[in-house]
């Protein structure tokens, strides 16, 4: 269950790669029919969203074993949004056509609110059709990333424990993707309806960290601000040459780890207690991309990761009490990472979402000279491996800032059911 539940953490920010093989990278010239919104200008709309859900029973905490000993089972959230369009004409109509991208506020109510609260959400926000159907229906998605406020936060206890499960910040990670059946009603109101996915993180910055996750529908109404659409456009990629780009980003974070006292035993995790303070964590990657059109791109990423706190729990002093644990410092080679990934781009206006799957190549398992693994009939055991040794799966959405240069905000996980660390910091493209 707890691996189904991190694919779908992992699937939950893949914008649609269906839009390498739809309509929309169609290479013939945009035909456009007169557009009565504001020549010259961006149009804009204003939605309003509700999304009954069903929240995924991935932990305990949500099941019931929570200080209310209720259990949450489902929410229902509300949401304002504003999104742009590009004017007809202009580059970014001509690449992306169905492309809106912009701003919005939700609320999520859950069945038992004493037990997380009610977040409010902000993000930013962006779409587009992947199909169309006829000439008012058509297939899109949506995917939302940003911060949620006001989770009931999960204290620690007095001998530095927390339960097994729970939220631990106030303030988490949002992510949302929705892929929707759109109905053109008037030539100014929009209606959409599809299923909805939501995942809220706070990327290991505080423990403990389980994710909240839920599945449901998403009903809108859309109703554009500045005159009306009457055209379907179609994307004109007659310009552009497919080739080679170069990314390079540095990034940086911090993070919580937890550690394992019981020395007679494997460390097989990141630990039933909290290592005391935050660790600084950070990389570099460097990714080549071949752009088949303007929407997808592929390829390798080289990733170099450095965590403080890594490995912590084999270097634990058995004889330090647990609410103020001892550790003795890691040697530099247990703190570093060297992986390789396979990445998926997909690009639009302002924003290019970024997906990558990939293993360690260099991770050094800890050495611990004062302690044997050992079974009750005297067989050693050779399990212990490194935190940062495995699969591991990153997100990261781009925003363009100037020319090739873009902020990072990235998230990653770790076997597709751990989480792992924010991504915070800024790269550049070489085309």
């Amino acid at each position: 269950m707890n691996r189904l539940i991190g694919v779908m953490r992992f699937l939950i920010v893949l914008p649609s790669l269906l839009l390498a093989v739809f309509p929309l990278s169609a290479h013939t010239p945009m035909h456009m029919r007169p557009d009565t919104c504001r020549s010259g200008g961006i149009s804009g709309d204003l939605s309003v969203a509700a999304s009954p859900s069903w929240v995924l029973p991935s932990n305990t905490f949500l099941r019931g074993t929570n200080p209310e000993g209720k259990r949450v089972s489902a929410a229902f959230s509300g949401r304002l949004e504003y999104a742009m369009r590009f004017a007809p004409g202009s580059e970014q109509a001509r690449l992306y056509p169905h492309a809106w991208q912009g701003v919005g506020i939700g609320v999520t109510s859950f069945s038992k609110s004493g037990v997380l609260g009610s977040p409010v959400e902000l993000y930013v926000l962006q779409g587009s059709r992947i199909a169309s159907l006829s000439s008012r229906w058509s297939i899109g998605y949506e995917w939302n990333f940003g911060a949620s406020f006001g989770w009931k936060r999960v204290p620690p206890t007095d001998d530095g424990e927390r339960l097994p499960e729970g939220v631990g910040s106030s303030v988490n990670a949002y992510i949302g993707l929705a892929f929707m059946l759109e109905y053109q009603a008037t030539t100014r109101l929009t209606l959409r309806l599809g299923p909805e996915i939501a995942h809220y993180s706070n990327g290991n910055t505080s423990l403990p960290n389980p994710g909240v996750n839920r599945l449901g529908m998403r009903l809108s109404a859309t109703w554009r601000l500045h005159g009306n659409r009457v055209s379907d456009p179609v994307a004109d990629w007659s310009g552009f040459k497919p080739g080679m780009s170069y990314d390079v980003t540095f990034w940086g974070a911090w993070r919580k780890w937890g550690y394992t006292p019981a020395v007679n035993s494997p460390y097989t995790g990141s630990g039933i207690l909290e290592v005391p303070g935050d660790w600084a964590v950070g990389g570099i990657t460097f990714n080549p991309l071949y752009r088949f059109n303007p929407v997808v791109a592929v390829g390798p990423a080289l990733d170099l990761l450095y965590d403080d706190g890594a490995n912590l729990s084999a270097h634990y002093e058995p004889m330090s009490p647990v609410d103020a644990p001892k550790f003795y410092r890691q040697p530099l080679r247990e703190r570093v990472m060297g992986g390789l990934s396979l990445r998926v781009e997909i690009s639009m206006p302002v924003f290019s979402v970024n997906v990558g799957i990939g293993h360690s190549v260099f991770a050094p398992r800890p050495k611990r000279s004062d302690v044997k693994w050992v079974y009750g009939d005297g067989e050693v055991l050779s399990v212990i491996d490194s935190d940062l040794h495995g699969f591991y799966q990153t997100f990261n959405l781009k925003t363009r800032l100037w020319r090739g240069l873009y902020l990072n905000t990235g998230y990653r996980l770790v076997d597709f059911s751990k989480s792992g660390n924010l991504m915070l910091g800024l790269g550049y493209t070489w085309r």
